[in-house]
């Protein structure tokens, strides 16, 4: 098995195992999307994962949309107030299908990590940030998660590449570099590179 999808399962049976302990039972159902409107960072090595699980229409989604979320992104990388503007004009993610995420079996572990127990018109954009609203403890341990795939891009790659979700599978389906060089020179030439919101490469 893939070693990020190792991780996905895992991550999954370690939020069930907590929340049963705890008799947390969050209030996300099927439907409610606002967090599919956020700004998701997404790694290369987990975008390589996702890749084989996406249909032929959603490639194609993706390959229309990754230009305007590139130029989205271009524009707002060096504004730290970037990702409430980006929710706020409720830019869906491309795999959302009809209020239902696409590959939610294969979703990334940053979307696995946001879950709330409480009201969730509290999620929406106008409702502003609530603290407290989504549970630390699930972020937490999907960061845990998250950090080791970035150990293991690492040791593949020699490098980490982080970026916006949508822009990086665009770029992965496009035909990404392997070296951290051309990489970086992309990366660059498109104008994402670095700021507070840009791609990241370490």
């Amino acid at each position: 098995m893939n070693p990020v999808e190792v991780h996905w399962q895992g991550l999954e049976a370690d939020l069930a195992d907590y929340l049963t302990k705890k008799g947390i039972t969050p209030s996300c159902r099927a439907g409610c999307s606002a967090c599919c409107w956020g700004l998701v960072t997404l790694s290369r090595l987990e975008g390589e994962a996702l890749l084989p699980h996406l249909s032929q229409a959603q490639r194609s989604r993706l390959l229309e949309e990754g230009p305007k979320r590139l130029a989205l992104l271009r524009e707002g990388k060096d504004d730290p107030r970037f990702p409430s503007r980006y929710f706020l004009s409720r830019t869906p993610c491309p795999l959302l299908e009809e209020g239902l995420c696409g590959v939610y079996p294969w979703r990334p572990l940053a979307c696995r990590g946001l879950l709330t127990q409480g009201d969730p018109r509290l999620c929406q954009p106008e409702a502003g940030r609530q603290q407290g609203h989504f549970l630390p403890a699930p972020w937490r341990m999907a960061r845990l998660r998250l950090e080791a795939v970035w150990e293991e891009e690492k040791r593949r790659y020699g490098f980490l590449v982080l970026g916006e979700l949508a822009t990086l599978l665009y770029l992965l389906l496009s035909g990404f570099p392997q070296e951290r060089e051309e990489a970086e020179a992309l990366l660059e030439e498109l104008g994402i590179l670095g700021g507070w919101w840009g791609f990241q490469v370490t």
